[in-house]
C-alpha cells in the first residue's frame, strides 16, 4: 500500500528492518491517536518486509480479549503453523524460544496492533523478548496510543516504555502532507493541480486525521458526477468519526458526547462535572481528542463533527444527556437561554413532559429574553415546552406563547384565540398581547374591554368614538411606528400602527416617518411580522407623500413576507397601499391582482377596511366603473357615520365620490343615491325615521297602522344595509345634494 504521506516513518522502520536482517535485533513501538494510521503503517511494513523474503507474524490485541491469557502470543505463532501455538500456562520466554528458531531460516517481523489491549501474559512475553533481541535477526513492532493505560497491568505498561523500543509517533498530517495524501495512489490520486486546491479545506476539515481523510474522500467521490468544491460530511466522514471515537476509549468518547451537547458553553468544570471525571482526566481526553485532529480550539471541529459524535446516542441516552446537562448549567449559574436549549432538545428526544421545579419558571424567562433578541422562534418552542409541563407556572403563558408565534407567523396563531379570549375573560395578566392579537384576526370582542390608551382604538371599531385627538395621533403613531421599526412594541402596537397612519390626519410629519421606514426591510425588527409591518408602514408612508414607485416596491415586499392569513385584518394596508399605487401609475392589472387577493370578512369592521374600500374605489372609477367606484365611497361614508368619525385626511371619501357622480351617464346620477332605491311609501317613512319620529306618530302622520311603518322599516333596513335608526339618519345625511 502507498504511504506517500507517511515517508518518513515507514524510512526509520525501513532501517530497524534492514538491521534485523544483518542480526541486530530490534524494537519500535509506534504511537498515534485513533485515525492516524498506525494500523496502515503496520500493513505498508509487513508488504515490504514479506517482498524483502521476512517471515512476518502478526497480531491485534482487543478490549474484548484482555483477560485472554497469551491472547496475543498465540496470533503471533499461529502465522508459523498450528504446532508452534503454547499452552495457555506457558512460561514467558515461550515467545523468544519459537522467534529464535524461525530466525535461523530467515529474519522475523514480529507486529502487534492495539498494544494497548494486550493481555498480561501476552505482555509479560513480549516484554521478555524486548531484552534479549540483541544477536537475532527479528523486528519487534508495537502499535498502540501515546500513553499506555492507566489501569492495565504492569508488564505491559513496561513494555510501552521500555527503553530498547524504538519511538514511532504518528500525529495528524499538516497541510502539504494532506496534498500528498489526495495525489499520492493510495490516497485520492487526485491531479496535483487539484490536490493543492483542495488540501486547505480538507485539512480544516478533518484536523489532518487520514482516517477522516479518507471518510471525506469517499463521500466526495460519491458526489459524481458533480463533485463539491466544499467538504462534505457525509456518511463515510461520520462513520470515521464515530471509529475514532470508538478507537479512543470510552471515557475519551464520554467527553465527547459531552463536548458536542455542551458546544459553546463547554468548560473544563463544567464538562468534569457532566461526565464525572475528575478535571485531570478530562483534560487528558482533551488533549486525545485534539491530538486526533477533532478540536479546533478546544471546540469540536465543525458541526459535522458534532453531529457525528453524537449520532449513535439513543433517544434515552439524548434525553439523560441533556437532561443532565441542562441541570449541570442552571447549578453553576448560567444563563436561561442555554438551559432552556437543553431542556427543549431532552423533550425532543422523547423525554417526560414534566421536569424539575425550576424548569417552566426558567423556559418563561428565556423566552422573553429570546423576544426580546428578535428570537421569536426560539422562544416559541420554549414555551410550548414549558406548556407541555402542566403545572400552575405554566397555566398562564399562553399569550406569550401566542405572542412568540405571531413573530414567527402570525397565521399560527388563530388556533389560540378562543383560549385567548377565554384568557382575557379570567382577566389573566397579560391582556395587552392577548387584546392586540385577537384584534388583528378580526376578534374584538374580549378585546376592546381589555384595550385602552392611544394604540387599540387606531385598529378598532366602535359605536362610540374613541382615542385621542387627530394631533395626538400624528404624535403617537410616530412614537408606535419608531418603536415597530427599531425595537420590539408588543403585538398590539404593531397591528395598530398602520391604521394609526392612515387614519390621522395631516401629513406633516411624514419627512419623519420616511426617514423611519427608510431600511424598513434591514431593520432591528428580526421577525417576519415585525419585519412584514415595518415595511407595510413604509408603503403606507410613501403612498400617503405620493412616492408611488416606493409605495408599490414596499408593499408588494409586505405581501410576499406574510400570506393573507397571516396578515388578518391588517392586510387591508398593504393591500390598499399596493392598490392605489398601481392605479396612480397606471398599472390596472397590477392593481386588479392585488384587488384579487382574498381578505377576511371582519376587516371590513375595522378602520383597515375603510382604506381598502377607499384604494378600490379609486381603482373602478380609473377603469371607467364609476358606479361600482360610488358603491366603494359610500360604503366609507356609511362605515364612518357608524363609527362617528369624521371623513378627514387619507379618509375623505367626498372629492372621489363626486368624481364619480360627474363619470354616471347622463341621467344616472339618481342611482347613486341610495335612497333612490326605496318606493314612494316607504321614502316617506325613511324620512320621517331619520327624523327622530317614532313609528307610532308615523303612522298617525301617514294615516297608516303601526304594523305597516314596522314592515316598511324592515324593507329599508334590508335595502340600504342599516340596522338602526342611528345608521339610518347618518345615511340620509350623507346623501348626494
Amino acid at each position: 500500500m502507498e504511504l506517500a504521506w507517511r515517508g518518513a516513518e515507514l524510512g526509520l522502520l525501513d532501517e530497524l528492518l534492514t538491521a534485523a536482517r544483518r542480526g541486530e535485533g530490534r524494537a519500535a513501538l509506534v504511537t498515534g491517536s485513533p485515525g492516524t494510521g498506525k494500523s496502515a503503517l503496520l500493513r505498508g511494513l509487513a508488504e515490504r518486509a514479506g517482498a524483502a523474503g521476512a517471515l512476518v507474524l502478526d497480531a491485534s490485541a482487543s478490549p474484548a480479549e484482555t483477560d485472554l491469557p497469551l491472547g496475543v502470543v498465540g496470533q503471533l505463532l499461529s502465522g508459523a503453523g498450528p504446532d508452534a501455538l503454547p499452552p495457555p500456562s506457558a512460561p514467558p520466554d515461550v515467545l523468544h524460544a519459537a522467534l529464535r528458531d524461525h530466525a535461523a531460516g530467515a529474519p522475523v517481523v514480529a507486529l502487534v496492533d492495539d498494544a494497548h489491549h494486550m493481555d498480561e501474559a501476552s505482555a509479560r512475553c513480549l516484554l521478555y523478548v524486548c531484552g534479549r533481541l540483541t544477536g537475532t535477526p527479528v523486528l519487534l513492532v508495537l502499535a498502540g496510543r501515546p500513553r499506555p493505560p492507566a489501569a492495565g497491568p504492569l508488564p505491559l505498561a513496561e513494555l510501552l516504555r521500555h527503553p530498547r523500543c524504538t519511538p514511532v509517533p504518528l500525529t495528524v498530517l499538516d497541510e502539504d502532507a494532506v496534498v500528498g495524501f489526495l495525489a499520492s495512489p493510495g490516497g485520492g490520486a487526485l491531479d496535483g493541480a487539484t490536490a493543492r486546491r483542495l488540501a486547505p479545506d480538507w485539512h480544516r476539515f478533518t484536523g489532518g486525521n487520514p482516517r477522516l481523510l479518507h471518510g471525506l474522500l469517499e463521500d466526495h467521490r460519491a458526489c459524481e458526477p458533480v463533485r463539491p468544491s466544499r467538504p462534505v460530511a457525509g456518511t463515510a466522514f461520520r462513520r470515521a468519526v464515530t471509529t475514532c471515537l470508538h478507537g479512543a476509549g470510552a471515557p475519551v468518547a464520554s467527553v465527547a458526547r459531552a463536548l458536542a451537547v455542551l458546544a459553546g458553553t463547554a468548560t473544563l468544570t463544567l464538562l468534569a462535572h457532566l461526565v464525572e471525571l475528575p478535571e485531570r482526566a478530562v483534560a487528558a481526553c482533551l488533549e486525545e481528542l485534539d491530538a486526533a485532529g477533532l478540536l479546533d480550539g478546544g471546540r469540536l471541529r465543525h458541526e459535522g463533527v458534532r453531529a457525528a459524535v453524537l449520532e449513535e446516542l439513543s433517544a434515552e441516552e439524548s434525553t439523560g444527556l441533556h437532561t443532565a446537562a441542562a441541570r449541570t448549567l442552571y447549578e453553576n449559574g448560567a444563563e436561561p437561554g442555554p438551559v432552556a436549549r437543553h431542556l427543549v432538545a431532552a423533550r425532543a428526544s422523547g423525554g417526560r413532559p414534566d421536569g424539575p421545579a425550576w424548569a417552566v419558571p426558567l423556559l418563561a424567562e428565556a423566552a422573553r429574553h429570546a423576544l426580546g433578541r428578535g428570537g421569536a422562534r426560539q422562544a416559541a418552542e420554549f414555551l410550548r415546552t414549558a406548556h407541555r409541563a402542566g403545572g400552575e407556572e405554566a397555566g398562564g403563558l399562553l399569550p406569550l406563547l401566542a405572542r412568540a408565534e405571531w413573530e414567527a407567523d402570525p397565521a399560527s396563531v388563530v388556533r389560540h384565540l378562543p383560549a385567548l379570549e377565554r384568557e382575557l375573560a379570567a382577566g389573566r395578566p397579560d391582556a395587552e398581547d392577548a387584546a392586540g392579537l385577537l384584534l388583528w384576526h378580526g376578534r374584538p370582542a374580549g378585546a376592546d374591554t381589555a384595550a385602552a390608551g392611544y394604540v387599540y382604538p387606531c385598529l378598532r371599531a366602535g359605536e362610540e368614538p374613541h382615542g385621542p385627538g387627530p394631533e395626538d395621533m400624528d404624535e403617537h403613531a410616530e412614537r408606535v411606528l419608531e418603536s415597530v421599526v427599531h425595537d420590539h412594541a408588543p403585538p398590539g402596537s404593531v397591528a395598530a400602527v398602520l391604521c394609526a397612519l392612515l387614519h390621522a390626519g395631516e401629513t406633516g410629519r411624514a419627512g419623519r416617518w420616511c426617514a423611519l421606514t427608510a431600511g424598513a426591510d434591514q431593520a432591528r425588527a428580526a421577525t417576519p411580522a415585525r419585519r412584514a409591518v415595518a415595511v407595510a408602514a413604509a408603503a403606507v408612508v410613501h403612498a400617503r407623500t405620493g412616492a408611488y414607485d416606493a409605495a408599490a416596491r414596499y408593499a408588494g415586499r409586505a405581501l410576499s413576507l406574510l400570506s393573507p392569513d397571516a396578515w388578518g385584518v391588517a392586510v387591508g394596508m398593504p393591500l390598499a397601499a399596493a392598490v392605489l399605487a398601481a392605479t396612480r401609475r397606471g398599472a390596472y392589472e397590477e392593481a386588479a391582482a392585488r384587488l384579487r387577493v382574498p381578505v377576511p370578512a371582519a376587516m371590513f369592521r375595522t378602520r383597515a377596511g375603510l382604506h381598502y374600500l377607499l384604494a378600490r374605489g379609486h381603482y373602478q372609477l380609473a377603469v371607467d366603473r364609476p358606479r361600482a367606484a360610488l358603491g366603494d365611497f359610500h360604503a366609507c361614508r356609511d362605515l364612518l357615520a357608524r363609527w362617528r368619525l369624521e371623513p378627514r385626511g387619507a379618509l375623505d371619501w367626498r372629492t372621489p365620490a363626486a368624481g364619480a357622480l360627474r363619470a354616471l351617464p347622463a341621467g344616472r346620477e339618481a342611482d347613486a343615491d341610495p335612497i333612490a332605491q326605496l318606493t314612494r311609501a316607504e321614502r316617506r317613512v325613511a324620512v320621517l325615521a331619520a327624523g327622530g319620529s317614532t313609528n307610532r306618530a308615523i303612522a298617525a302622520r301617514l294615516y297608516v297602522t303601526t304594523s305597516t311603518v314596522e314592515q316598511h322599516l324592515t324593507r329599508i333596513y334590508r335595502k340600504l344595509g342599516v340596522a338602526s335608526r342611528t345608521e339610518l339618519a347618518a345615511l340620509m345625511a350623507a346623501r348626494p345634494s
